[in-house]
């Protein structure tokens, strides 16, 4: 099973490569608009700012992902059943999804930052659960419809979504952990300014890798519903 969602996975994201890419970077506006504007650091203060907002890009990446999830699925959707859209339809059908699946991914969202605020486990629980809801197929019902249809599915599988999940999350941090140690160099007290520069590469390199990579991770948790919602 784990070898057909990985296929499903990758096949998507090459075939649609260029539409969800394009999706995802309407979803994740703020990654775009922070990689070109960010500025060339006047002081060390200022480089130590950017090195952490970099970081802070990478661990957030996993919010906009859950959002994509809804905008993949329709692609992920028709390479599973052997119907693949074409081009133009992915990107229509894309963001159809991600509007459907707006208000329900908003939602479990807000749950999972209310989880975590009050404690970190339950924010770590509601993660997982809530996970799939993007890709559910009940999401012109009623709400909280699509929302306990991922509970449904992640609970019969915990898991491969905690897997997925985990996954997720790690390639981002990694990303922003590989950016610092090439590109960032040691910031002491005083530095010339045109030494800082790496600061603002490193900030860009995460953002658009980002919003390169982040359609990849939402195509695994589509392709992990529909294969899994089969024996659900």
């Amino acid at each position: 099973m784990l070898a057909l969602v990985l296929s499903l996975t990758f096949k998507t994201w090459l075939r649609y490569f260029v539409p969800l890419t394009l999706i995802a970077a309407v979803t994740m506006i703020v990654f775009v608009l922070t990689g070109l504007r960010a500025h060339l650091p006047n002081d060390v203060v200022q480089a130590r700012s950017e090195m952490h907002l970099g970081w802070e890009l990478a661990a957030t990446a996993w919010i906009f992902q859950l959002a994509l999830v809804g905008a993949v699925a329709p692609a992920v959707r028709g390479v599973a059943l052997d119907a693949p859209l074409s081009q133009t339809s992915a990107l229509v059908a894309g963001i159809r999804g991600l509007v459907r699946a707006a208000l329900p991914v908003g939602l479990a969202l807000g749950a999972i930052v209310l989880g975590s605020i009050a404690l970190v486990v339950p924010g770590l629980l509601l993660l997982g659960l809530f996970a799939l809801t993007g890709a559910s197929e009940q999401l012109g019902e009623p709400l909280p419809a699509p929302l306990l249809d991922s509970v449904a599915v992640v609970r019969t599988h915990a898991k491969q979504v905690a897997l997925v999940l985990a996954i997720t999350i790690g390639v981002a941090l990694a990303i922003a952990l590989v950016a610092h140690v090439a590109i960032l160099p040691a910031l002491p007290k005083k530095m010339p300014v045109a030494q800082l520069a790496p600061a603002r590469t490193f900030v860009r390199v995460i953002a658009f890798a980002l919003v390169a990579l982040s359609a990849l991770p939402a195509c695994a948790l589509a392709a992990l519903y529909g294969a899994k919602r089969q024996t659900a």
